[in-house]
């Protein structure tokens, strides 16, 4: 591993905690103090599972030092004021502060919700009213609906008479099963906290009324992934469309490729490239009859005789069945906060986030006092005034943003929304305020992008451009500078295995005429000669069964689906001296470490460093 990644690894290592003043002091640079609290918090934080003994404190406590004493450093050197290190600050903020616009206790709640949903299924029926221009009238025909249910009338029968769905005459109601994220938050909500067996209460969305019922549950399915063949049917040519399907089921139960014949014949523009491969689903994903025929597929493989679905012909192939991950799974709970970030839940969590900014910036709105002018105050956040002018001047801006007939929300709605925007920009630029948790993910960043960039000027720039003084460093130190065992040769690195074993069989036959037969396998072979130690190579070599003049068989490369092998020409033992070229990257590793130390003891020197050795005999008790 090179300095450089190292260091970085250090960097991250090293996460630095806000400083509590009352703590007693564990060390002192210059004129700077260290509390113990602040120690402890980042030794804590990066050795979280055991109680640390004093020699890991104290290994601890010079790596602690010596980040302090660089971040001093480059302070001193005003590195903070390059424009390079300020854009890089900026653009840092600006990409986490979206993170701490959400209320992380709320966000938490919805991810929990949605793990414990995500465990069952549940089977929908469905009354719609669309509310129209006369919601009156709308609500008037809901009420009665559920009214109808609550004499206890079957649900299919009140459903033809009073819902609106336009597929009620087939349907009867039915939505089928659903899961999480399968329908909106609010009509999840619904389906998910009415008892089974039992009718909702009414729900009016923004365009309509709803009633569910809840006819059963179950354990999750999980995710299904399926390959359809799909036939749309032009107009007057059901019958003909009919006949295609039935001939190509039968190609399909006779052996013929599943993928070849939806490439050729399916209208499926989204699959058919793909031999007709959809996304994995849950269940509530397609139209429920669809799924009933995909749930009668009993093992991976079978295939649906055709099915006559509103839009065409469907012929489908069950993949897999996968179930869900155990809650605990950390991919898993990743996967669900991300789709809760991206579903329409995730403004229950901004709603929240927005009343506690309110609340931080210190909103308040000011009563109008006589006629509204320019100058007319509407509201306070912090020390800052909102006038009636300025909240004009958003309305202008807002009415431009429109698209050509669309109805603007009312003014007391824009209203609103203004106060909301500049409470959340009040409420971004001082986030480091009202944060801590934010100030010290910038303060950490702040300080590692200082450190990098103190490294770069004092270490690595110098050591990469002092080739007098990188020689004369090999030339003290040649005798550290030895080969391992090792063998010169060629390294072979093949796009596959098959491709690894016919260039294998090939070169055996004569392996000094390895680059003559290379050329058959242009873009698929990559061949590096050289001297290798055996510890190098990508793969393992048993170096007993490596004969001079041989061939190794090929292996698979690790976390790769390449294979390589090797052809020694000569095998050379180990504790020769390596030459500097040969040991200039060892040379350049060790030669940085030399200058990074009589930097740290220049600093040391500078910045006297003092540990009071009674605060950190007190730290493991």
């Amino acid at each position: 591993m090179t300095w450089k990644k190292c260091f970085l690894l250090l960097t991250t290592v090293l996460l630095l905690m806000p400083a509590i003043s009352h703590a007693q002091t564990l060390f002192s640079y210059g004129g700077n103090e260290v509390p113990s609290q602040e120690f402890l918090e980042a030794f804590r934080k990066n050795n979280p599972e055991k109680k640390a003994s004093r020699q890991e404190l104290e290994e601890y406590l010079e790596l602690y030092i010596r980040y302090r004493l660089k971040v001093q450093w480059a302070y001193q050197a005003q590195l903070d004021t390059l424009p390079s290190i300020q854009m890089e600050w900026e653009r840092f903020r600006n990409q986490v502060a979206g993170q701490y616009v959400t209320d992380d206790s709320t966000l938490q709640e919805l991810i929990d919700e949605a793990l414990k949903r995500s465990a069952t299924e549940r089977l929908i029926s469905h009354i719609y009213v669309a509310a129209g221009n006369d919601s009156t009238a709308a609500a008037a025909k809901i009420n009665a609906a559920k009214a109808a249910l609550t004499r206890g009338e079957p649900f299919e029968k009140v459903a033809l008479q009073f819902s609106e769905d336009p597929s009620v005459q087939q349907n009867k109601g039915l939505i089928g099963w659903i899961s999480v994220f399968t329908l909106p938050y609010e009509l999840e909500n619904l389906a998910y906290t009415t008892l089974l067996n039992q009718v909702s209460p009414v729900y009016r969305s923004a365009s309509a009324f709803h009633l569910f019922y809840v006819q059963n549950s179950r354990p999750s399915t999980g995710k299904t992934s399926i390959a359809q063949l799909f036939l749309e049917i032009p107009e007057n040519a059901e019958e003909v469309i009919r006949k295609k399907a039935d001939s190509l089921y039968q190609l399909l139960k006779a052996g013929a490729d599943f993928a070849q014949l939806a490439y050729q014949f399916s209208n499926d523009n989204a699959s058919y490239q793909n031999g007709g491969e959809l996304l994995p689903f849950q269940a509530g994903t397609y139209d429920p009859a669809f799924e009933a025929v995909v749930s009668k597929l009993d093992k991976p493989g079978a295939i649906s005789a055709p099915y006559r679905s509103s839009q065409g012909f469907h012929i489908i192939k069950l993949l897999s069945r996968e179930a869900l991950p155990e809650s605990t799974n950390e991919a898993f709970r990743e996967d669900i906060r991300n789709r809760v970030l991206a579903s329409d839940r995730y403004q229950k969590a901004n709603e929240a986030a927005y009343l506690k900014a309110r609340k931080l910036t210190g909103l308040k709105m000011l009563p109008v006092k006589g006629t509204r002018n320019a100058s007319s105050p509407i509201a306070s956040i912090g020390k800052r005034i909102l006038t009636e002018g300025e909240f004009q001047l958003y309305r202008q801006d807002q009415s431009g943003l429109g698209s050509s007939g669309q109805k603007l929300p009312s003014e007391e709605t824009q209203r609103e929304n203004f106060i909301r925007q500049q409470v959340m920009q009040e409420y971004l630029r001082n986030l480091e305020m009202y944060r801590p948790d934010f100030a010290a993910q910038l303060n950490e960043f702040r300080e590692g992008t200082l450190i990098f960039e103190a490294m770069q000027q004092q270490i690595w720039d110098k050591a990469a451009t002092d080739e007098k003084g990188l020689q004369a460093y090999f030339t003290q130190h040649a005798a550290r500078y030895k080969w391992k065992e090792s063998f010169r040769g060629v390294l072979f690195t093949c796009s596959d295995q098959a491709t690894a074993t016919t260039l294998y069989n090939q070169i055996k036959l004569q392996p000094q005429q390895w680059n003559t037969i290379l050329p058959r396998f242009r873009n698929t072979v990559l061949a590096d000669t050289g001297r290798y130690e055996y510890d190098q190579l990508p793969f393992h070599l048993d170096t007993m069964k490596l004969a001079v003049g041989g061939l190794s068989n090929p292996q698979q490369i690790e976390d790769s689906e390449q294979f390589g092998f090797v052809y020694c020409i000569e095998k050379l033992p180990a504790n020769l001296p390596r030459d500097f070229e040969n040991a200039r990257g060892y040379v350049l590793n060790d030669y940085q470490l030399q200058l990074e130390e009589d930097w740290i003891q220049e600093l040391k020197k500078t910045y006297p460093v003092k540990i009071n050795k009674s605060v950190l005999n007190s730290l493991n008790r």
